[in-house]
């Protein structure tokens, strides 16, 4: 770190051999910046935060009140005043030196025989060697930086660097303000303070840390730019000093390193997408690759094609048509959330769904796990987005590389189909669809009007508080294999009510309870009008 000169070190030097400090002995660690010798009465016009200021008091009477001047060069926080003597005063004035001690600034009293010129050179070339000394510090820095990147040391070694170079601890946070790595003060939560403008370069909170003590210390927070927008912060703890202007040089070159990485992770990220996004699309169009080249591009992304694989196409909507930049981020925080919570699982999106293939054992409860999980999925998804819960299609398990196809276009039936035919489950599997594989196949749905029986149309136009009854009961009946005391208990009602109600069938709708043949079609009827929600009470 370079040295910065204080007003202590430069009473040593040789010009001021003959000097005297008449007052401000708390102020002899100010820094020396710069050197200033002006005569002028609006002398505070041209001062410097950290200048010392050479004077004779040429023009003393016009800088009167001399307590209010001393306060102005004050304010501009003036390191040093340094009066000579002998010339147009005799000895510093009473009142400079009072006001002086109540500001606690040094005046430094020097003969006449000092030349301004001897003392003007001395802290010169001594403040150009010290800003040398920082451009030298600043290449070694940057050039410790930048090697650092391009060896792909990744962004835990930028921070150990950093850290080794201010002296304190520091950490680094993503987006969402969650720590991805950090020492000392990481297990306090980064929050933004209220009014912070999100174009400054940095702020500063206060915080108790818990792994020193709950000792009180500052935490400097960085922004990291990535282009345009913050993508990362950086933390600097205050916890062993004091950070120094010149420690920023450490710190700007690591903020650059650090959007270099990420930028690097990126593009690295973006490369593995398209390579998993050409991989899957590979498996799932029957490509013409032999499997043994499938299974060796699989085996780059650490994904084992040799065990069974369910699939699952997950939808924010039925159809597969390009999601618009909305739907595109909600898919990405699925692709995501995916991740969380099925493990070792691969997730790809695919027009307007999310296909995923996830691994299983050797077990036959493999659905049941797919439920439990879909559930805790179903539930982060629902809270976190504040949205309709999500639907799914599972395909038949794939045992191998060549069942892939067929899971997939099975799973993606499951989520249509079960949609269109009004499925109250959100999971659906491929095996539970039964006959309405045929019916979303057979005709477009205006055209599976037709197969409706005629008696059955007329049972449902009938527009009565009774007909949703009579409709339930029907279905009942049909699932009890015309059984009508099973009937009257799966509907949990007295038996003569389920009579009554299947005489009312008869008489209104014209129905044949004991046509075989008309029964199947109402049955098939029944299927059609529920994925038209005609059967739906009124």
């Amino acid at each position: 770190m370079a040295h910065q000169l204080k007003i202590s070190e430069l009473l040593q030097f040789a010009p001021f051999r003959q000097a005297r400090l008449i007052c401000g002995e708390e102020g002899l660690s100010n820094p020396v910046r710069g050197v200033n010798v002006i005569e002028a009465p609006d002398i505070t016009d041209w001062l410097q935060p950290g200048d010392v200021l050479l004077t004779n008091f040429y023009s003393l009477d016009r800088l009167r009140p001399l307590d209010a001047f001393i306060e102005k060069i004050a304010a501009r926080k003036l390191s040093a005043l340094i009066v000579k003597t002998g010339l147009f005063v005799q000895e510093v004035p009473e009142e400079i030196v009072e006001a002086a001690r109540k500001h606690r600034l040094p005046v430094i009293e020097i003969p006449r025989s000092v030349l301004y010129r001897t003392i003007v050179l001395c802290i010169s070339e001594h403040l150009l060697s010290e800003r040398l000394g920082v451009l030298e510090r600043f290449k070694e820095i940057s050039d410790h930086f930048l090697s650092a990147s391009l060896a792909n040391q990744g962004a835990f070694r930028i921070l150990k660097s950093l850290e080794t170079f201010i002296g304190n601890p520091v950490g680094l946070y993503d987006e969402q303000l969650q720590c991805l790595a950090g020492t000392i003060g990481s297990s306090v939560n980064l929050v933004p303070p209220e009014g912070h403008q999100e174009g400054a370069p940095y702020y500063i909170q206060t915080i108790a840390t818990p792994e020193a003590d709950d000792r009180i210390c500052n935490r400097y927070v960085f922004s990291v730019r990535v282009g345009d927008e913050v993508r990362l912060y950086l933390t600097v703890l205050e916890l062993n000093g004091e950070l120094e202007d010149v420690q920023s040089i450490a710190i700007e070159s690591a903020i650059n390193a650090l959007a270099l990485d990420f930028l690097r992770q990126q593009a690295v990220i973006e490369v593995e997408k398209q390579f998993r996004f050409d991989l899957i699309g590979d498996l799932l169009g029957g490509s013409a690759l032999p499997s043994s080249e499938l299974h060796r591009r699989a085996g780059l992304i650490q994904w084992d094609l040799r065990r069974k694989h369910a699939v699952v196409v997950l939808g924010l909507k039925a159809t597969q048509k390009a999601p618009n930049s909305s739907e595109s981020k909600s898919l990405e925080r699925l692709s995501q959330l995916l991740a969380d919570v099925f493990d070792n699982a691969h997730a790809q999106i695919r027009g307007g769904h999310v296909v995923l293939f996830w691994p299983i054992g050797e077990g036959r409860e493999w659905r049941s796990q797919l439920e439990r999980r879909f559930a805790e999925l179903n539930a982060l998804w629902t809270r976190s987005e504040e949205r309709a819960p999500l639907r799914a299609g599972v395909g038949e398990l794939a045992a191998d590389v060549e069942g892939l196809p067929r899971s997939y276009r099975q799973a993606l039936d499951a989520l249509n189909i079960g949609a269109r035919a009004r499925f109250e489950k959100s999971l659906v599997f491929f095996h539970e669809l039964g006959i309405y594989r045929m019916l979303c196949r057979l005709a477009p749905q205006h055209e599976l009007r037709d197969l409706v029986p005629p008696s059955l149309q007329k049972l449902v136009s009938i527009r009565t508080r009774g007909r949703a009854d009579l409709i339930e009961t029907l279905e009942a009946y049909i699932a009890c294999n015309g059984n009508a005391l099973e009937t009257s208990r799966r509907l949990e009602v007295h038996p003569k009510t389920v009579l009554y109600r299947l005489d009312k069938i008869r008489s209104d709708a014209g129905i044949d309870l004991g046509d075989a043949e008309e029964m199947l079609m109402v049955q098939i009827g029944l299927k059609i009008l529920k994925m038209e929600g005609a059967t739906e009470a009124a």
